[in-house]
């Protein structure tokens, strides 16, 4: 979520009145717990948002500003997320999509259009005058300005579309235009989501948002718990264990390779593992739990560790996935995309622990793919974004499962559930 001033005379239009906050942002949890307790959240607002609530989202977002940190919203004049952010730096007009709108809680997504009533829920009815005008995915949302072409290099003039939400962009880019097909996207968040022609409003699901093709929509289940929590360890853990041997960190890319040796060593295909709950940056199914390693034991080196984490990840895309095929029976095969498909040996255990074939998607930024099938829709070089899906899709490799790797991983996952299950008796 940015907020940016256009009107402070001290500053000139179109910049932040106060720094971007990421999506694994918790500081307004406290705001969403009250929330989620609240009796008409599940009979008023559910019903209209078809979404839970976490702490990042723009609702939580913008009553914890508006509690703390009042100047810059009144300092505002918009309240955008990054997407918008660049639009309007692109086209001198703030806007935003269809598909990113739907994902924010403030959106009413039978009607397409923000609710004031549950605005006021959130207790920022007054705030509606910062929600920017909504334009669809694949319609144009300004042009290139002089000032953006001299920026950038662009050409003044180029039109810009309106865009897509990150995860209904994956799946685009993924080739997710069947109804019930399973996509797995494995980012920042694990994100498991599927196509349907009605929409799903269940309290026990994370969201359903507006696809951009037609009469469609996106039933995702997520968390941040996919492969940021494993940038979090290498970040946190370490990196800093390796500056206090007073060794030279070695580059991204090899120290990945040396992750990845030492996390399939014989050894850990076999030892009795700690389980990992990825939770470090929280989970609206389980909103008390925290991240947890259990069943450690003297015997628990560095590459169990390792093994754990690579495990624990896969674990929560299971638990969402299980999630998922509670509300719909899902295609066998799952088209797979993101961060843990630059690594075979860590994309193959994700096979052999969910014993379903993998398409992993060949395409290095899926996100940008999809947004460009929406602008070629746009420049009508394909009659919609559903055509410019098919057409532009690219291709994949198929990953078949190890039938003999299921029992040691089913093994493990119920460890891992037995771990959960003991964190959430716990509420």
């Amino acid at each position: 979520m940015n907020h940016h001033r256009v009107h402070d005379p001290g500053r000139r239009p179109g910049r932040p009145a106060y720094n971007a906050i990421i999506s694994t942002d918790e500081r307004a949890e406290p705001l969403v717990e009250d929330w989620r307790k609240d009796p008409r959240f599940i009979t008023d607002v559910l019903p209209r948002t078809a979404q839970s609530l976490w702490p990042g989202q723009p609702p939580a977002l913008l009553s914890w500003l508006k509690r703390h940190r009042p100047e810059a919203i009144e300092r505002s004049r918009w309240a955008l997320l990054a997407s918008g952010f660049v639009r309007m730096r692109l086209t001198g007009q703030a806007t935003n999509n269809v598909s990113d709108a739907s994902g924010t809680s403030l959106f009413n997504v039978s009607q397409r259009e923000y609710d004031t009533d549950v605005m006021n829920f959130y207790g920022i009815g007054d705030l509606a005058h910062l929600m920017p005008p909504v334009v669809g995915s694949d319609q144009q949302a300004g042009t290139v300005t002089p000032q953006a072409a001299a920026e950038t290099g662009l050409a003044p003039g180029t039109p810009v579309a309106g865009g897509v939400f990150d995860i209904s962009s994956s799946a685009l880019a993924s080739g997710l235009v069947e109804m019930n097909r399973l996509a797995i996207v494995t980012g920042t968040w694990s994100i498991n989501e599927f196509v349907s022609s009605t929409p799903v409003v269940d309290p026990d699901l994370f969201m359903t948002s507006i696809y951009p093709t037609p009469d469609a929509w996106l039933i995702t289940e997520g968390s941040p718990t996919s492969a940021g929590v494993f940038e979090w360890f290498i970040n946190s853990i370490l990196s800093p264990a390796m500056e206090l041997s007073g060794h030279e960190l070695p580059s991204r890319q090899k120290l990945y390779k040396l992750i990845n040796e030492v996390a399939f060593s014989t050894h850990t295909e076999y030892s009795d593992i700690p389980s990992f709950l990825p939770f470090v940056f929280g989970n609206s199914a389980y909103p008390t739990v925290r991240g947890v390693f259990s069943r450690i034991q003297a015997s628990t080196g560095l590459a169990d560790i390792l093994r754990s984490i690579y495990e624990g990840i896969i674990f929560s895309h299971m638990d969402h996935i299980a999630r998922l095929e509670r509300i719909q029976p899902l295609s066998e095969e799952a088209v797979f995309t993101g961060g843990i498909a630059n690594s075979p040996e860590w994309t193959q255990m994700f096979c052999d622990a969910t014993q379903r074939p993998l398409h992993v998607v060949q395409v290095k930024e899926a996100g940008t793919l999809g947004t460009v099938m929406a602008a070629a829709a746009m420049l009508g070089e394909y009659s919609s974004v559903l055509e410019a899906a098919k057409e532009m899709a690219p291709g994949y490799r198929e990953l078949i499962p190890d039938p003999a790797k299921a029992g040691l991983l089913t093994d493990h996952y119920g460890a891992w559930r037995e771990t959960l299950s003991k964190e959430t008796s716990h509420d």
